[in-house]
């Protein structure tokens, strides 16, 4: 082929995805983020003039998405102008029930809307044949990609692009609990000619592995520890160059952030992070924090960090690295002038604290904000 050809490379959509830390409304805003999104991959396709778009597995979170998720997908997906290839990767795989089969998918899907369920080879458009490998079950017993493309031979003035979805081991740390993709024998079928790309799915990260093999990561982000989320990839390919392009169709973040908290210097320099974060409703923080603050610092921290998760799409400690610890002072609590029951149960936290309890710091702290709050 002589001249080249341009492409979208997209996956893991996962739409229909529920996300614990975010509220109601958090998480139905984020929900419609994940549609905006795939819309936007759309307007990607116009501009840039790409022929297609494929979509490297777990399109849908899961088959038995909601009759609502399908629906709003297959419009979102009617606002792609070009062909658009989508492959079963793990989340959606062709298993009995799957919901490729469903009577909502059939009878709402849009007519340019090709599903991969089979690996033999198709032309998408002059020149250009695509070949998949879907997911056929959640747990493969081999390589998930090999299907795709083991018995294929160099075709000569054919662009052939691989679709597969799984980790490549050399970026799962063997930790994956199913077989991994051979990078390896990926190589070796781009070096010979058998293969002129290869889009994967599965990491949510846009991740380079070779100038030919791409992870495109998912559309919108679903977690913080995501290094490059929120893309979609341009793919240019002519007789003998490549080029590929990351191009931002996300519009939420993710953001950890870890914070030493000690004085009223260091609650101040965290009220400043906050203000200046941008898209605050888009955007959510898992807060690290260590310290110690005296009693009325600590409600203040706590009233500060309850009041940004209204702002926010949520702010949340991150149980795991949240230490910060209640630092009574005497003054602090004698301030509160508490008598009767509600003295005695004061004087037996402050002693249980000054046996190690943490839990009567805490305890200390609510009764003192309460106190402040009803003063």
């Amino acid at each position: 082929m002589d001249e080249s050809i341009t492409f979208l490379h997209s996956s893991d959509w996962q739409l229909g995805m529920m996300r614990r830390f975010l509220g109601p409304d958090g998480q139905a805003r984020w929900g419609q983020a994940r549609l905006d999104a795939v819309a936007r991959i759309g307007e990607v396709a116009e501009r840039t003039g790409a022929a297609f778009v494929v979509v490297t597995g777990d399109v849908f979170e899961h088959n038995q998405v909601e009759r609502q998720t399908i629906l709003r997908a297959c419009e979102a997906l009617k606002r792609i102008p070009v062909p658009v290839v989508l492959l079963p990767g793990n989340h959606d795989a062709l298993e009995p029930g799957s919901l490729w089969t469903s009577s909502q998918w059939q009878a709402h899907a849009p007519g340019h809307v090709t599903v991969l369920t089979e690996t033999t080879p198709f032309q998408i458009v002059a020149g250009v044949e695509l070949v998949g490998a879907p997911w056929r079950s959640r747990r493969p017993l081999s390589d998930p990609a090999a299907p795709g493309y083991a018995d294929l031979t160099p075709k000569p003035g054919m662009i052939r692009i691989l679709l597969a979805h799984g980790q490549l081991t050399s970026l799962s740390g063997g930790m994956s609990d199913v077989p991994t993709i051979d990078q390896t024998a990926l190589e070796a079928a781009v070096a010979d000619g058998r293969l002129q790309y290869v889009g994967l799915g599965d990491r949510h990260s846009t991740t380079r592995v070779t100038d030919r093999i791409w992870f495109s990561g998912t559309q919108e982000v679903t977690s913080p520890e995501e290094d490059a989320p929120g893309n979609v990839l341009k793919v240019t390919i002519g007789a003998d160059a490549i080029e590929v392009e990351a191009v931002r169709v996300g519009a939420w973040h993710m953001v950890d952030h870890r914070v030493e908290l000690f004085d009223e210097e260091s609650i101040q320099a965290l009220e400043n992070w906050f203000a200046e974060l941008p898209d605050k409703e888009r955007t959510y923080v898992r807060l690290a924090g260590d310290g110690s603050l005296p009693l009325p610092l600590l409600s203040r921290l706590d009233a500060m960090i309850d009041a940004q998760g209204e702002v926010f799409a949520s702010v949340e400690r991150w149980a795991k690295f949240w230490t910060v610890r209640p630092a009574p002072d005497a003054a602090d609590l004698e301030s509160l002038q508490l008598s009767g029951p509600a003295r005695a149960a004061m004087e037996e936290l402050r002693q249980a604290l000054a046996g190690g309890d943490e839990g009567a710091g805490a305890a200390l702290s609510l009764m003192h904000r309460l106190a402040r709050d009803a003063g």
